[in-house]
């Protein structure tokens, strides 16, 4: 059985679609990758067995013509419509894997078109809909005129239910679809846990931990946006400064609101403890971790982010680092379950500050939390064992197609 995913990104670094391609090639399925090329990456690869098919295209123009989906200017979906169809007929595909909301147009748009019976899967790898009320493309000019929030919360619901099979990356989304008024059985969670066999090949990178070796590091990896909470991080480190002498914040990604943050710890008078790492490779991220004493989810508490888990999570507690989060629900409810972590009310950065200064206080809690986090991922949150569970729905299919 042949499996087609297609991924409107650069297939390399996408954690959550390696980490399936693998899964899906070790079970037995042939899998054929169709995604984008923004660089010099070879137009055809070979991954774990897998066909990567690349399409060369510029950023700048994927990102504009992404974000005015279902806007008066629909033009990605029949953009994307014209290679998957003959992506489909060129690696003869049984199966449809598409993954993100925004790209489920495309796939109804070719499959209407085809010959061919043809299954689409959908894979929601986040709460899209409620992200536009807080990404900065579709909250600012032109993308607050042009993009309909009751128009893509109409879609939403349309597309899943027209999917044959959906998976998701959490229960909590589960929940909220099903009170959508979508079937709870279309649903297989597949969650964003760690691929333990691949994560153990990085190797720590000793200029990276000598930097902050004589620091107490907070840490936070992961994209810069209003919606990730940083804000609230930088707001927490006066008071912190005043208790911690050997303070420092380092902070890897990058994002559209760098500028700011910059200017808010400038204006706080924390710029001098604050490192900006800047985006690095994925194998570099557990060497960070390492040189952490605390690790930070600062999201803030939203639709959004309580239908979501982000894959950083797996990768601190597996790490054993203590983490502080905000209280998004999954999350929460995670570090409570595993004993983890703290969590505090979202946004909140004097709860915040009262947490970390806790945990510099308690130097053995913070050893325990770290021990209790790697036991939970082994024996629960890990790859292996939430991969199951994508195997079983291809199987199940494949069984239906016999």
């Amino acid at each position: 059985m042949n499996i087609g995913m297609v991924l409107d990104n650069e297939f390399t670094g996408d954690l959550r679609v390696e980490n399936e391609v693998q899964a899906l090639q070790k079970a037995g399925f042939n899998v054929f990758v169709l995604c984008l090329n923004y660089g010099e990456k070879q137009e055809r690869e070979r991954y774990f067995g897998a066909e990567i098919i690349r399409v060369s295209q510029s950023k700048n123009k994927i990102k504009k013509l992404r974000a005015l989906t279902n806007s008066l200017f629909n033009y990605y979906p029949y953009f994307w419509a014209r290679l998957i169809e003959r992506f489909i007929y060129d690696n003869n595909i049984d199966i449809l894997h598409v993954h993100d909301l925004y790209m489920f147009g495309a796939a109804f748009i070719v499959k209407k078109k085809l010959r061919k019976k043809i299954i689409i899967v959908g894979d929601l790898h986040e709460n899209y809909v409620e992200g536009l009320k807080h990404y900065r493309f579709s909250t600012t000019f032109p993308g607050n005129i042009l993009i309909s929030i009751p128009k893509w919360e109409k879609k939403e619901i349309e597309w899943i239910k027209g999917l044959d099979f959906a998976v998701t990356v959490i229960e909590e989304a589960v929940d909220r679809y099903a009170q959508l008024g979508i079937d709870r059985n279309k649903f297989t969670v597949v969650s964003n846990y760690i691929n333990v066999e691949e994560f153990d090949k990085y190797s720590i990178q000793e200029n990276i931990t000598k930097r902050f070796k004589n620091y107490f590091t907070l840490l936070y990896v992961g994209a810069f946006d209003i919606h990730r909470g940083i804000e609230s991080v930088i707001r927490s480190l006066p008071s912190l400064k005043n208790k911690i002498t050997d303070l420092k914040l380092v902070l890897v990604g990058s994002g559209q609101n760098l500028g700011a943050l910059k200017e808010l710890a400038k204006s706080m008078h924390v710029l001098d403890i604050i490192s900006f790492e800047g985006w690095q490779k994925p194998e570099t991220l557990p060497s960070y971790v390492i040189a952490s004493d605390i690790c930070l989810i600062p999201h803030l508490k939203t639709v959004h982010t309580d239908n979501t888990i982000p894959h950083k999570l797996f990768q601190y507690m597996y790490l054993q680092r203590p983490v502080v989060s905000t209280n998004c629900n999954p999350i929460k409810r995670i570090l409570d379950e595993s004993e983890a972590g703290l969590t505090y009310l979202s946004d909140d950065f004097s709860e915040l500050a009262e947490k970390i200064i806790w945990l510099w206080m308690n130097e053995a809690e913070r050893r325990q939390m770290g021990i209790r986090g790697k036991t939970a991922v082994v024996e629960k949150y890990n790859w292996k064992a939430t991969s199951e569970n994508l195997v079983s729905l291809y199987k199940e299919i494949e069984s239906g197609l016999n």
